[in-house]
């Protein structure tokens, strides 16, 4: 039978277990508020040249086999051509960051460079700044260089994985290049790391199209 002495323990810890839960729910009411209620119907942008570049970056980034774990992969990380996180420790491990946003921010090195580090790195970040604007775009109007956010099996609110559109949906399956995922290497062998895939409507999540406001002049 427990003494007052293990009740007053347990007590103590159910309390503590309340204020965390209660901190937990607090900040999850304030990352709620800042989720758009609705999509707001806007004016479809025009596909950008920008879009091509960032199409032919990206290639040329598959074309030289960056697999798992690539030191070129710091580039996309670290570097002011991708998000420029420069605290972020040397990738030297698969798995250490997820940088499939880092590597689309690299493909796209001419968006102002504060807009790549706030806004790429992240499915959720993507989501409460670009899906309330005129940058989403309805999954079957997608066109090469799009930023096509797909779900996996967690499949997030905002979705899961960033990659780039590279060929246009035709019956339903759509082209992308994209980084820290599994697919096809530039050398035609099944890998990790810069991969072309091809992907399923049913797979996306949002598609984001960038505005001429981004890029830096």
């Amino acid at each position: 039978m427990p003494t007052k002495a293990d009740l007053e323990v347990t007590i103590s810890e159910l309390e503590h277990d309340v204020r965390r839960l209660s901190r937990s729910l607090g900040q999850a009411k304030l990352d709620l508020q800042e989720l758009p209620e609705r999509l707001v119907n806007y004016p479809r942008p025009q596909r950008s040249e920008q879009s091509s570049v960032a199409i032919d970056r990206a290639l040329a980034e598959w074309s030289s086999m960056v697999e798992e774990p690539d030191q070129r992969i710091n580039t996309y990380i670290r570097s002011m051509e991708g998000i420029g996180w420069t605290w972020e420790k040397e990738y030297v491990k698969n798995g250490q960051f997820a940088w499939c946003g880092a590597f689309a921010a690299f493909c796209y090195t001419a968006v102002a460079f504060k807009t790549r580090q706030k806004i790429f790195p992240s499915c959720y970040r993507l989501y409460s700044n670009w899906s309330q604007t005129s940058r989403r775009i309805e999954p079957r109007d997608m066109l090469p260089g799009d930023i096509v956010v797909v779900y996996s099996s967690a499949r997030a609110t905002w979705g899961d994985h960033i990659t780039l559109c590279r060929v246009a949906p035709i019956d339903g399956k759509f082209e992308t290049i994209e980084g820290n995922a599994h697919g096809t290497l530039g050398d035609g062998s099944h890998g990790e790391g810069v991969i072309a895939r091809e992907r399923s409507l049913d797979e996306v999540a949002y598609v984001y199209r960038l505005l001429a406001e981004d890029f830096d002049e």
